[in-house]
């Protein structure tokens, strides 16, 4: 009795550790917890054009990226998100008085909203709670000028197209419809809407869970994906040309798991990025446009120690009407276009023609008389001076006209050639993609 006790007891410890082998580490999970962690943003898409009418009034809405766990999705993309208009913000005394000299005096009012359910394709409804961050009407993906050949060229092909399909798949009014609305947006007062197609960002308050599974095998210790690879990945904090420095800290979380050639997982979801901003410039007069520019040089997977890890900006998802570009260094700035120069030239003919006489004989036998300017050249210069109101302003009074045309061309003026130049705004959990520098990846 006395000799079976410590065989007893060195039976029990062999049973508990099992047979020799490699140390046990993540590799080593029969499962792993399927959770979305609080803090995660939904990308949400209206579906369809929305009447502010009063706060409760209900939303619906489209998940545009899926949900990733870990390893797997979680919650796929095309899945229902219902919400309600939480409630109706005046908006700041200085948005409003720019409003009205654009000849808007509706009593504009800022919606913030909150989904509250999230209706899965193939499974049951969840309750969830929200905190809308941010809305982006007319989403695009600002893609990298000039794209590597080779892997980053196929990396293009599988990772941005995707990117750019998934953008189209948003639903938005065509180019006539999207005109009508905005001339209407333009009338003195006027109803005010959520556009179709804008893609909110809704924060999860609380983390949502989805069981447990198999985790996938991983790679071995210190690989990392091949060079020119990339890695789709959210901010953790907004950077902003104007207040961004060389060296201040730039971090960002993988949301999208990155698997080796035999399916094997490199990189989980949750794999945080960290980097620093190597090129800043705040936008200046003259309408001179920020630029910024950051690098990501270490890479920490869940639970793993860090390593090295150099990557730098490949696209960005942001309104198309912010006309970002990406350079072949990764850097972004703001590419104006051309087209702006056509504000200014309008306004200025109007204005010549406004204040070009000449000599009127329809006038029903009552001999010739003296014009100035026509009702278009008018209704042009008013336009531009007071939006929509400032035309029908403009064809009762040439005074009127004149003033309305001049002020219309100094502001375009300033806007276009004097004016100050705009700064690269990527708000927190901005969607990016980044890609690994050329040359064989390190650790491996």
């Amino acid at each position: 009795m006395k000799l079976q006790s410590p065989i007893a007891v060195i039976a029990a410890l062999a049973a508990t550790l099992g047979p020799a082998g490699p140390a046990a580490g993540q590799s080593d999970r029969r499962s792993v917890d399927l959770v979305v962690q609080a803090g995660r943003p939904l990308r949400v898409a209206l579906d369809e054009r929305v009447r502010l009418r009063r706060v409760g009034q209900r939303v619906r809405g489209t998940l545009v990226e899926p949900v990733w766990a870990y390893d797997r999705i979680v919650v796929p993309a095309g899945s229902t998100v219902l919400g309600h208009v939480e409630r109706l913000d005046r908006l700041p005394r200085g948005a409003r008085v720019r409003a009205m000299l654009n000849g808007d005096f509706t009593p504009l009012r800022r919606a913030v909203l909150q989904f509250d359910i999230l209706a899965p394709v193939d499974g049951d409804e969840i309750a969830i709670r929200t905190e809308v961050r941010s809305a982006t009407e007319r989403i695009a993906v600002h893609l990298r000028e000039a794209p590597r050949k080779g892997l980053a060229a196929r990396a293009e092909q599988e990772v941005g197209d995707k990117a750019r399909q998934t953008i189209a798949e948003i639903k938005r009014p065509g180019r006539l419809k999207r005109l009508v609305q905005a001339l209407a947006g333009r009338l003195p007062y006027h109803p005010q809407y959520l556009a179709a197609g804008t893609v909110y960002s809704a924060v999860l308050l609380s983390p949502l869970r989805f069981g447990e599974a198999a985790p996938t095998e991983l790679a071995d210790a210190g690989t990392l994906p091949p060079a020119e690879s990339i890695l789709r990945a959210r901010l953790l904090s907004g950077l902003d040309s104007s207040k961004a420095s060389r060296g201040n800290v730039v971090r960002a979380v993988v949301t999208e798991p990155v698997f080796s050639d035999d399916h094997r997982l490199i990189l989980p979801e949750g794999t945080v990025l960290t980097g620093e901003v190597t090129f800043a410039k705040r936008a200046r007069r003259f309408h001179r446009n920020g630029q910024l520019r950051f690098l990501f040089e270490t890479v920490q997977a869940p639970e793993q120690e860090p390593g090295a890890l150099r990557a730098s900006l490949y696209s960005v998802q942001a309104g198309q009407g912010d006309h970002l570009a990406v350079d072949d260094e990764g850097g972004a700035t703001i590419a104006d276009s051309k087209k702006r120069f056509a504000a200014p030239v309008l306004a200025g003919l109007s204005l010549g023609l406004t204040m070009h006489r000449h000599v009127d004989y329809d006038t029903d036998g009552l001999g010739p008389e003296m014009q100035y300017g026509s009702a278009q050249s008018r209704g042009v210069g008013g336009f531009f001076g007071l939006g929509l109101l400032g035309t029908g302003l403009s064809q009762f009074s040439r005074p009127a006209a004149v003033g309305l045309g001049a002020i219309g061309l100094a502001r375009s003026v300033f806007v276009t050639l004097m004016g100050r130049g705009r700064d690269v705004r990527f708000p927190p959990d901005t969607v990016i993609e980044v890609e690994l520098a050329p040359g064989e990846a390190p650790g491996r």
